[in-house]
This record gives C-alpha cells, sequence and structure tokens, in this order.
C-alpha cells in the first residue's frame, strides 16, 4: 500500500501544472467583478496597514470604485497624510526630473488659483450680502451711505475695497470728461470759422457741460 501510494503521489506530482498565475484582465460579469473589487480592495487595505505597523510607515490609499464610490485608508490618517504630502510637493528640487517637476508646478498653481477664484467669489458674496441688505439699512439709498457700525470685520474689508474700487472708476471717467473737453475746446480754437447753426440739433451734450 505504501509503495502505491508514493507511485500515486509521484504520478499526481508530475502531471499538475503547479500554481497557475491568473491572468490579469477585466472581469466580465458584474456580480463577480463586484466580489473581485472587495477582496482586493481589502487586500490592498490590509498591506498598506502592514506595512505602516511593521515599518512606521505613512501611507494614504484611495481608491473611487466602477460606480464612482469612494474608499480611503491612511496611517495614522488620510487627510494627515495627503496634507504632509502637498506640503512636501510645495518644495520641489532643483534635480527633479523634468516631467514630475513640471506636473508637480502645474498641480501648485492650479491650487494657487483655486485658492484665488475661491478669494474672490468669498469678496463678491461679501459684497452682495452687504448690498442686498441696503434695502433694510438704508432705506433704498445708495450702497455707499451704508452705516458701517455694524458691519462685520470681512464686511468691512469688502466696502473698503469697494470704496477703492469706486474711487479710482471715477477718477478715471473725470479724466475723460476732462480730455473730451479740452478736445471740443481745441477744435473750437483750431476752427473759429465753424459756423455752430450748422451743427444738427439732434447733437446734445446734456451729460456734460465743456466751459
Amino acid at each position: 500500500m505504501d509503495a502505491a501510494n508514493q507511485q500515486q503521489q509521484q504520478e499526481t506530482r508530475r502531471t499538475s501544472k503547479g500554481r497557475q498565475k491568473i491572468e490579469i484582465k477585466r472581469v466580465e460579469k458584474e456580480s463577480n467583478r463586484y466580489v473581485t473589487f472587495s477582496k482586493r480592495k481589502n487586500g490592498l487595505f490590509k498591506k498598506a496597514t502592514e506595512l505602516s505597523t511593521l515599518c512606521g510607515a505613512e501611507t494614504a490609499v484611495i481608491i473611487f470604485s466602477e460606480h464612482r464610490k469612494l474608499f480611503s485608508c491612511g496611517q495614522p490618517d488620510v487627510d494627515q497624510v495627503l496634507d504632509r504630502y502637498l506640503a512636501e510637493t510645495e518644495r520641489v528640487p532643483n534635480n527633479f526630473p523634468s516631467l514630475i517637476k513640471n506636473n508637480v508646478e502645474n498641480q501648485l498653481a492650479n491650487k494657487q488659483e483655486y485658492a484665488e477664484s475661491l478669494k474672490r467669489l468669498e469678496e463678491e458674496q461679501t459684497v452682495a450680502k452687504m448690498i442686498g441688505s441696503m434695502d433694510n439699512m438704508n432705506g433704498g439709498g445708495f450702497w455707499w451711505d451704508l452705516p458701517i457700525d455694524n458691519m462685520e470685520q470681512d464686511e468691512l474689508e469688502a466696502y473698503r475695497e469697494s470704496m477703492e474700487e469706486l474711487k479710482k472708476n471715477l477718477i478715471a471717467r473725470l479724466g475723460l470728461i476732462e480730455s473730451t473737453c479740452n478736445a471740443l475746446s481745441e477744435s473750437r480754437i483750431a476752427n473759429p470759422f465753424i459756423n455752430l447753426k450748422e451743427i444738427p440739433s439732434s447733437l446734445s451734450f446734456n451729460s456734460h457741460q465743456c466751459q
């Protein structure tokens, strides 16, 4: 019996192909694909946790499923690891490969542009809030006549910036009016024989009178 069992084991060992490598390709059946995703995800999270435990590494794994559902795992915390990553990428060494360096710089530029856009949006919202309450605060007057006693800090800052912008617009407008008046005066001096009665009555300067 022992000899027969040994012979059978040898034949089985010869005919066996050993451990087979699974072909990596998309799982077509949806139910099988869901099971595979769940198992692989848990395995990946387990490996990341083991790496952190064994080696003291800080890890962060972020996964979006086929249906855009978010899964994450991090040690000690995903947000903490990402914040550290962003802080490190803000200091790009000069000896970085150019492709990686350009990619990081583009990410930083996009991040800065987003922050600036968000700041402008918040300022516009503050101004809109301030102007929207004008009827209640000032009886429907001009926004620059609003009382500032009860304004918060961000509203005061937006109010100051709006006043500065208004001042610049007024100066530019007055400069345009002054240049227009000067041009008209020079035109009259250069053409003393123009018959003003021939000017069509439809032309008027009701908005501003030039002396």
